[in-house]
C-alpha cells in the first residue's frame, strides 16, 4: 500500500519519498488508517483515491512544517537593501510555501522596519495545508517560533498574551493566505511579483517536479525581480538567467531581464581545456586528470536512475565508477546525496568529505554537508561550512546587477 500512497503523493504535490524518509510516511498511513477506524490497508488506499479531504489530511501528516521567525537574517538583510532601492508604487511579494506565516509576517515586519507603508506592499502567502493556514491567520506563536538572533522589537509588533505572542493587526493585515498547490494548473492565474520566497521546498519534490515548480516560479517573477532559494536548492537554477547576488549570508539570485546570465556552475568550474572535457569539479590544486565525455556517461546514467527514484542501482553504479576513478569529486558528490536519499547518512557524510578533499572549491559538497550537519544539530560547524562556500561565489560574481 505505502508504494501505491507514495506515487499518489508524488502525483499530488510532487513528493520526492526519499526526502522525507520511508519511515515518515509509514507513520503517517497508520495515524490515518486508525483515525479513520480502518482496519484493512486497501480499504484505506480506496478511500485516498476517492476523497480530496482525507488526502489533503495525509498531506498534512507527511508534510511537517518547520519553520520561524527571521529565519535565515541575511535573506532580509537583502530584502530590506531591495526594498530600500525599489522605486516601485506597490511592492509585490509571493511566499511559497508559507507554513504557519513565521516567514511572510517577517517579510512585512522587514518592509515596515525601513519605513514603507502596508499600501506600499503587498505580500501572497501560499500553502497547500490548511491546518497550517489556519495558525498562521490566528497569528499567535509560542516562544519556539523565536529563534533568530535579529528580532525586532516584540512591543512594536506582537502582543503578549499569557506565554504567547500574537502579531499585531497592522502586521496581520498585510498578508494575504492563500490555500493552494504550487503544480496544480492556474496557479496564482497569472500574478507576478518583484519578490518571491519559495525555501525548502524544492528538496522534497522529485526531478520533475523541482523543474515544474521552476518554470512556475520563473513565470511569476517580473524581470529583474528577486527569487530567495534555500542553500542547499541553489544548484537547481544551473542554466536559468539568474544572477546571484552578492551577500555572505543569502542565497537570492536576480532575475535577469534580457541577456540570459553564465550559469551558476560555469562561474564556479575551472576554465575546460578545448581539446578534453575536464572534471567540473576537479580542484585546481590537484593533479589535472582529463577525461573523455564517454567516461562521463556513467555518472549520467546514475544521476537518471536517482531521479526516478532508482536509488540502489544509481549508488552500485557510482560506486562501481569510483572504483575506476577514485578521484573524481563529481562522483563522490553524487553518491552522497544518493546516501542521503536512502537514508544512510555516515555514508553521506563521508563521500561529501571525499568530494571536498579531491576539491576544496567543490561548492555542493559544501552545502550539501552544511545542510546534514545542520541535520545533526551541529550548527556551529554547519554554519562554517556554509560561510566557506559563499566565499567561493562572490569572487566570479561582480559583474551584473549586485546590491
Amino acid at each position: 500500500m505505502q508504494d501505491s500512497i507514495e506515487l499518489i503523493l508524488k502525483q499530488k504535490i510532487g513528493l520526492d519519498p526519499n526526502s522525507v524518509g520511508s519511515r515518515i510516511i509509514a507513520r503517517a498511513l497508520e495515524q490515518r488508517q486508525a483515525a479513520c477506524h480502518l482496519a484493512d490497508q486497501a480499504e484505506y488506499l480506496k478511500l485516498v483515491k476517492s476523497s480530496p479531504q482525507e488526502l489533503n489530511q495525509l498531506i498534512e501528516a507527511v508534510v511537517v512544517p518547520e519553520t520561524w521567525f527571521f529565519r535565515d537574517q541575511g535573506a532580509f538583510e537583502v530584502l530590506r537593501n531591495d526594498a530600500q532601492q525599489n522605486h516601485q508604487t506597490q511592492i509585490r511579494i509571493l511566499s511559497v510555501p508559507c507554513s504557519t506565516g513565521e516567514e511572510p509576517y517577517s517579510i512585512a515586519m522587514t518592509l515596515l522596519e525601513v519605513g514603507l507603508t502596508p499600501n506600499q506592499f503587498q505580500i501572497d502567502a501560499v500553502d497547500i495545508s490548511e491546518h497550517a493556514l489556519a495558525k498562521a491567520k490566528k497569528a499567535i506563536y509560542r516562544q519556539h517560533s523565536f529563534r533568530g538572533k535579529s528580532m525586532p522589537n516584540l512591543e512594536r509588533y506582537f502582543q503578549q498574551i499569557g506565554d504567547r505572542y500574537q502579531v499585531l493587526p497592522e502586521v496581520r493585515r498585510s498578508v494575504n493566505f492563500i490555500q493552494g498547490n504550487i503544480l496544480e494548473p492556474h496557479f496564482l492565474n497569472a500574478k507576478q511579483y518583484h519578490v518571491i520566497f519559495c525555501r525548502n521546498l524544492l528538496i522534497y519534490l522529485d526531478h520533475s517536479a523541482r523543474q515544474r515548480t521552476l518554470d512556475i516560479l520563473d513565470q511569476a517573477l517580473l524581470p529583474m525581480g528577486l527569487l530567495f532559494l534555500g542553500s542547499v536548492e541553489t544548484p537547481q537554477l544551473t542554466n536559468r538567467a539568474y544572477q546571484l547576488v552578492e551577500h555572505s549570508a543569502a542565497f537570492a539570485f536576480r532575475k535577469q531581464e534580457l541577456k540570459k546570465a553564465p550559469s551558476i556552475e560555469s562561474k564556479l568550474a575551472p576554465k575546460k581545456q578545448a581539446t578534453s572535457v575536464q572534471s567540473p569539479h576537479l580542484s585546481p590544486l590537484a593533479p589535472q586528470t582529463f577525461l573523455a565525455e564517454s567516461t562521463l556517461i556513467p555518472l549520467e546514467t546514475a544521476q537518471d536512475l536517482a531521479d526516478r527514484g532508482q536509488l540502489v542501482p544509481a549508488a552500485e553504479l557510482c560506486e562501481s565508477y569510483i572504483r575506476t576513478h577514485p578521484s573524481q569529486a563529481s562522483a563522490y558528490l553524487l553518491l552522497g546525496k544518493i546516501y542521503q536519499g536512502l537514508n544512510q547518512m555516515k555514508q553521506a557524510e563521508q563521500s561529501f568529505h571525499k568530494a571536498i578533499y579531491l576539491n576544496p572549491e567543490n561548492y555542493e559538497a559544501l552545502i550539501y554537508l552544511a545542510l546534514l550537519k545542520e541535520q545533526q544539530g551541529n550548527q556551529i560547524e554547519a554554519n562554517r561550512l556554509r560561510k566557506r562556500a559563499q566565499r567561493l561565489i562572490p569572487s566570479s560574481s561582480q559583474s551584473g546587477n549586485l546590491l
